[in-house]
């Protein structure tokens, strides 16, 4: 039996230690580091492989050319945008991903990026780095202040840990509200408006789907405080950014953190770069030791399992 990672961050190869890989002793195994420049050497690496564990994109074509694969081991969360599901099943292709591997990195640095606009730390560190001693901007506490969670699976259960933790009122909207999941959390189940209206900070934990996409236009944006800030470490896609931008530009909120972009790396066009109410970060939230170790737990136990006759962490 093959195992094939075909394409290995030079920084997540490290990872990949005896110890991690020994529950895949039963296959060979081979890793090789650097995405593959062409399909051809895509295909040269994978194409007698029995099961891939994957760190980014695999074409149709290559996927066409591996007779033996039977499941694609996704290092992420989000597959569905770098592998055709659909094909992979005409395939007869299982394909599993990593849900939870970075519930705890995600929730600190939307949490660091809340902290940050409520502190105004950036434009303060500005301040002082250039001569100016400005103390006339105050500051907000984060206690007492109600934080609007949108969405509420690992990643927004942990924000809203951390949250109460701070002495916040945290109010959740999500598709799927019951009162034991409230009353577990100690959260109060809002409907969409409600939360935009009510919150002095919205922060978003939402996959992006048709149903999630642009969840917030122009029309939700406005419901929000003058004064309330929005957060995203989810997908850039769940936010009109025009609308958003828009928004931010004429202080109709008052500030925004976001580690997520329509195009990543961010494009130098991109209005967010004028924008001089926003803290920004290049979409690392999720980039810990503990989560990248994390990441190849949760991967290989799924090649583990599906070898063993087991299914888990199947993305339908």
């Amino acid at each position: 039996m093959l195992i094939v990672y075909p394409d290995a961050d030079p920084q997540f190869k490290k990872l990949l230690t005896d110890e991690l890989l020994n529950p895949l002793q039963f296959a060979e195994i081979r890793v090789y580091e650097g995405r593959p420049e062409t399909q051809e050497e895509f295909v040269n690496r994978v194409k007698d492989a029995d099961g891939i564990l994957l760190g980014w994109s695999i074409p149709n074509e290559v996927i066409a050319k591996c007779p033996k694969l039977k499941i694609i081991s996704f290092t992420g969360i989000g597959a569905s945008n770098f592998i055709d599901l659909k094909f992979a099943a005409s395939r007869g292709i299982t394909v599993t991903n990593t849900p939870g591997y970075a519930d705890n990195s995600v929730a600190e640095h939307a949490l660091a990026l809340m902290f940050s606009l409520a502190k105004n730390i950036n434009r303060n560190h500005q301040n002082v780095t250039r001569g100016i001693w400005d103390q006339s901007n105050m500051i907000m506490e984060i206690k007492g202040k109600t934080i609007g969670l949108i969405g509420l699976g690992g990643i927004g259960q942990r924000m809203a840990e951390l949250c109460k933790v701070l002495g916040m009122n945290v109010i959740c909207w999500t598709f799927n509200p019951n009162k034991e999941r409230a009353l577990k959390l100690g959260v109060t189940f809002t409907s969409l408006e409600m939360l935009l209206e009510q919150s002095d900070f919205v922060s978003l934990h939402l996959p992006l789907t048709e149903e999630t996409r642009k969840l917030l236009g122009e029309r939700e944006l406005s419901l929000m405080k003058r004064e309330a800030y929005l957060i995203n470490t989810s997908r850039a896609e769940l936010i009109d950014t025009i609308s958003l931008v828009e928004f931010l530009s004429s202080s109709r909120i008052a500030g925004a953190g976001i580690d997520v972009f329509d195009e990543e790396p961010i494009l130098e066009n991109n209005p967010l770069l004028s924008t001089s109410n926003v803290v920004l970060s290049p979409h690392i939230a999720f980039n810990t030791p503990e989560a990248s170790k994390e990441i190849f737990i949760i991967a290989i136990n799924n090649l583990v399992q599906f070898f063993n006759g087991i299914n888990q962490n199947i993305v339908i």
